[in-house]
């Protein structure tokens, strides 16, 4: 009884990350997680009902590690601060991106995460439709590109460094494919160690260009 009353939210949180860490979202149970707090699984129901209740809680866990800019920043400086620390977030949590993705926002953490941004783009001069877009499209891009490199990552784990080494490299000398523009670009970015942030500045960068291009459309009508 003693162990039971001694759960937390938080403490359960804390159990789950490290099942995350071990196994992977997939096979994040209650069961599992019961299994690495030394207790019995319905002793978990008292916080939270199921699996999906779990994964809210470790969204919000996520959420709260995401400190929000400064109120004198410009909409284009606040959606660079928020977007770049949601990314890191997410990566820092094992399956953080998809943990995002598979919940529903409704913590009073990502709830404020978003109203920042809403307000951002709605006192730059964007009507209501263009800010829950922006919002949103934000938040797709950052989630997207967390996954894809969560994804690369347990591609390397899997099939192995070198292996995947001696498949570029073959690529890149083949006979058939000598012809592409793309591959000298292709085997520098390969071989650079930032290209991951500097994939994800340059799309950020984009999407904000191209709010930038949206407002003054704005303005002009």
């Amino acid at each position: 009884m003693s162990k039971k009353r001694n759960l937390t939210k938080e403490k359960i949180i804390l159990a789950s990350l490290e099942v995350l860490q071990k196994n992977g979202i997939q096979s994040l149970s209650m069961r599992k997680v019961a299994e690495a707090m030394n207790v019995q699984a319905p002793a978990l129901y008292w916080h939270f009902k199921n699996k999906q209740d779990l994964l809210q809680g470790l969204a919000s866990y996520i959420s709260a590690q995401i400190e929000l800019p400064d109120p004198a920043l410009s909409w284009q400086e606040k959606t660079r601060w928020l977007a770049i620390r949601s990314h890191h977030a997410m990566c820092a949590v094992p399956d953080g991106a998809e943990i995002m993705m598979k919940t529903i926002p409704i913590d009073i953490y990502r709830l404020k995460m978003i109203d920042c941004l809403f307000v951002a783009f709605l006192e730059a001069g964007f009507d209501d439709d263009q800010t829950l877009a922006l919002c949103n499209l934000i938040d797709n891009y950052v989630t997207g590109i967390a996954i894809d490199e969560a994804s690369q990552e347990r591609t390397l784990n899997e099939v192995g460094p070198e292996k995947i080494h001696d498949l570029f490299a073959t690529m890149f000398e083949r006979e058939d494919t000598q012809d592409l523009r793309v591959l000298p670009v292709m085997k520098k970015h390969a071989q650079s160690e930032s290209r991951f942030d500097l994939n994800f500045s340059f799309g950020l960068d984009v999407i904000i260009a191209g709010a930038e291009k949206l407002l003054d459309m704005n303005k002009e009508r």
